[in-house]
């Protein structure tokens, strides 16, 4: 088995994510609507309770109630790893386990 990491899918899918929060967080409105739009997790709690005060900066979003763009917190931000990172793994393992075979 090789142990290069740029052959993971784990290590793609997570950079993929650091990229895109940290485009988020820098500002960027296409990174906020891919951060929400790609992550399903996410998009269905984002404004559930309890989840809105955890994961949507809701004090921002009441200074800009017409704007398209969601301010989030911390939290989304981790999520949004996790979940990638996730996806990565059991793709990995979908990937060895087939290949194995």
């Amino acid at each position: 088995m090789s142990t290069k990491v740029g052959r993971y899918a784990t290590f793609w899918l997570a950079s993929a994510s650091l990229a895109i929060c940290l485009g988020d967080a820098l500002g960027s409105g296409l990174a906020n609507i891919v951060l929400i739009g790609l992550n399903p997790l996410i998009d269905a709690i984002k404004f559930a309770e309890p989840f809105q005060s955890w994961i949507v900066d809701t004090d921002a979003l009441r200074m800009e109630p017409s704007s398209a763009l969601i301010p989030l917190k911390l939290p989304a931000y981790l999520i949004h790893f996790s979940s990638y990172a996730l996806t990565g793994l059991l793709a990995d393992w979908a990937i060895r386990r087939t290949m194995s075979r």
